[in-house]
């Protein structure tokens, strides 16, 4: 059983989080005077060396070549410093799994290969070129399970003959389990015009005109089961998906396969915001958009209510 929103939860901090943290700013400290000790006299050095490269070597090539090493040992120092990184990722990971632990969710780091394929297929994402996918969470809401990580999605461009990267997408990915049994495939996709006719042409899926003039101002959905697309989208899931668009940080897209329903929100943010290992532990503020982020989860099945064994 997963815990409400808040149930419980300063309760649960203080008694199980609150503690951790205060251990774990002991050691972070700790770790960051070591990596200090170690990195500072390299660093050190080497703005030593490039600053004596620059006054007393006349020779043009060598002093280049002294100064590219002054550098080069700089860097290596700064390097020093990813203890602290991954000190801070591990710690990230730590806390993660006690606070959805709390909720009756189940917590990694990484999602599963293969886990955006379901989205890819239904045309729910931009094209991209590379990802990062991270904070997979799993578990149920009312006896409806579900899974979702972050993604974060990126498309390669030429500019000034090299190659860069824009962002296309960030935010999250979710599968739930929806509560009608149906056989084909239908989609709920943000109003693009045509570009949504084309990434469906030859796919066998066509335009479905509904109703809801509200909805319809919203999205475009397409379905290779005209009928079946009617049965799942009822007016008062229509609304409910409206509501949630209206919820969510950014634009919305929704798919019906398999047993389930897919959404993507690009939200254009991260989520479950985790400290920064170069600041106090105790300084708690991020806890709050945490949990906020979290109940966000049981809000998607509770504003849906798909949990319903019936009509929804």
């Amino acid at each position: 059983m997963t815990a409400e929103p808040g149930a419980g939860f300063d309760g649960f901090f203080a008694r199980e989080v609150a503690p951790f943290i205060e251990a774990k700013e002991v050691e972070r400290k700790a770790v960051i005077r070591r990596s200090l000790w170690r990195a500072l006299p390299v660093i050190a050095l080497g703005f030593i060396c490039f600053g004596a490269s620059a006054q007393l070597i006349t020779g043009e090539d060598a002093r280049g070549f002294a100064l590219f090493g002054s550098v080069a040992v700089m860097i290596i120092g700064g390097l020093m410093f990813m203890s602290v990184v991954i000190w801070g990722r591990e710690f990230a990971e730590e806390l993660s799994s006690k606070v959805f632990g709390h909720f009756g969710y189940e917590y990694a780091p990484e999602p599963p290969d293969g886990f955006l394929r379901p989205f890819e297929a239904c045309h729910l994402l931009p094209g991209h070129d590379r990802q990062s996918l991270e904070d997979h969470v799993r578990g149920e809401v009312d006896g409806v399970p579900f899974e979702l990580a972050e993604a974060f999605l990126e498309r390669k461009v030429r500019r000034d003959k090299r190659d860069e990267y824009d962002l296309v997408f960030r935010g999250l990915v979710a599968r739930y389990r929806f509560p009608k049994r149906f056989s084909g495939r239908t989609y709920v996709l943000g109003d693009r015009g045509i570009l949504n006719a084309f990434s469906h042409a030859g796919g066998g899926s066509e335009r479905v005109r509904l109703e809801d003039p509200r909805f319809e101002e919203r999205f475009e959905v397409f379905s290779d089961d005209q009928v079946e697309a009617r049965y799942l989208l009822t007016p008062a899931f229509m609304e409910r998906l409206v509501r949630l668009a209206d919820m969510s940080d950014g634009p919305m897209q929704a798919a019906f396969a398999g047993d389930e329903l897919l959404l993507v929100i690009d939200g254009r943010r991260g989520y479950f915001a985790q400290p920064s290992p170069w600041r106090d532990l105790r300084r708690n503020d991020h806890i709050h958009d945490f949990v906020e982020d979290i109940a966000f989860i049981r809000e998607i099945a509770e504003v849906l209510k798909l949990d319903a064994e019936t009509r929804v």
